[in-house]
């Protein structure tokens, strides 16, 4: 707190007296542009300004109506500031909110405040009037009663102004401005604004403004640029983790399999072994089945002395006929008989008076023997 102005409670926001200001309001302009109303208001005030317009700081509302208000004052009056903090007008928090026709409110503050008349109603005051007395001085009510005669007014006194405070000002982040007043029967009143208006009702130089924006956006694009690079940065150890762990699970997998390969291999051969043994099985039925039919076949005369299995579809038969004839007609048996296939006839041989023979005899057509 000091005599030129105080900072809201909030943060970010200086208010300067309002002792300090020149105020004047300008009715809204049809046909023209808000923009454009707004830079004829302030030409307008400029030059009925008393002194250079380079020494003054000027600032500039207007409301939905196209009502504009500008004020300004010498640059030497006003409270210092930080990059970061707006520099308003003690008054400014109380222009965000409709007043009925002829309204008149005081704002009470410890440097004397302001009165604020609207005339004929609506968001911008037709005038502001700073006072230079403290409300507890000698000098404040014959300040107030001189301000009334001024404007035309008759004063009623003290106790017939409405006297609001300012219970908060702040800006966040965001550079959104947000006010809280205060009435005598307690019913607070708040508003907030955040847009390009925030900015021209700024006191500070025009540059610095510009200044303090243009940096304030490069590093808002540094920090989002940071997050994004911060994000693609965890999202490459995030993939390398997973590619980590891709490469883990590939290697305990090859690793199982090549612990279960010989396993693998020995129930592989198991399996073909049973494959090949019932195979086996299966033409040894077919053989004896068919050893049977041989023994049908056989002519009387013929003795079986022995069989033995070259391969699982052929046996060998040794045995004794009594003469060559028989031995003849068996062979021409076995030819003819389409279960078998005689491989192998060598010339028998004669022992005591008996002839001995050897027979190779394949069972054919296996599958079909099975089926």
């Amino acid at each position: 707190m000091n005599e030129k102005g105080k900072k809201g409670e909030g943060g970010r926001v200086v208010l300067a007296a309002s002792r300090h200001f020149v105020f004047q309001s300008f009715e809204p302009v049809e046909g023209i542009l808000p923009n454009e109303a707004e830079e004829a208001a302030v030409l307008a005030f400029e030059e009925e300004l008393p002194f250079p317009g380079e020494q003054v700081a000027i600032g500039v509302y207007s409301d939905v109506a196209g009502r504009v208000a500008v004020w300004g004052c010498d640059r030497s009056v006003l409270p210092e500031c930080g990059g970061d903090e707006f520099l308003l007008p003690e008054f400014f928090p109380l222009l965000g909110w409709s007043r009925k026709n002829g309204t008149i409110e005081y704002l009470e503050t410890l440097e004397g405040g302001c009165l604020l008349f609207f005339e004929t109603g609506g968001v911008i005051p037709s005038e502001v009037i700073g006072l230079q007395s403290a409300p507890d001085s000698p000098e404040f009510r014959s300040e107030v009663e001189s301000s009334f005669e001024f404007l035309g007014r008759k004063f009623l006194g003290i106790d017939s102004l409405t006297k609001v405070s300012i219970q908060k000002v702040s800006a966040d982040s965001r550079d959104r401005f947000v006010a809280v007043v205060l009435y005598p029967d307690g019913e607070e009143r708040s508003w907030s604004v955040a847009d390009e208006s925030l900015w021209k009702a700024d006191l500070r130089p025009t540059e610095e403004i510009q200044k303090f924006r243009t940096d304030k956006k490069s590093a808002e694009r540094i920090w989002v640029g940071a997050r994004i690079a911060a994000a693609f940065i965890l999202f490459l150890i995030v993939g390398q983790g997973l590619l980590w762990g891709l490469d883990y699970w590939v290697d305990g997998k090859e690793s199982t399999q090549r612990q279960l390969a010989p396993r693998v291999r020995s129930v592989e051969e198991r399996a073909d072994l049973a494959a090949r043994l019932n195979d086996l099985g299966e033409s040894r039925v077919s053989v004896f089945e068919r050893l049977g039919d041989l023994n049908l076949v056989r002519p009387d005369g013929i003795q079986f002395l022995d069989v033995t299995f070259d391969e699982p579809d052929t046996f060998r038969v040794e045995g004794r006929v009594t003469n060559v004839r028989v031995l003849n007609e068996f062979v021409e048996r076995l030819k003819s008989d389409e279960r078998f296939s005689l491989t192998d006839a060598p010339p028998p041989r004669t022992r005591d008076g008996r002839v001995e023979f050897e027979l190779s005899v394949r069972v054919p057509n296996q599958g079909g023997a099975q089926g």
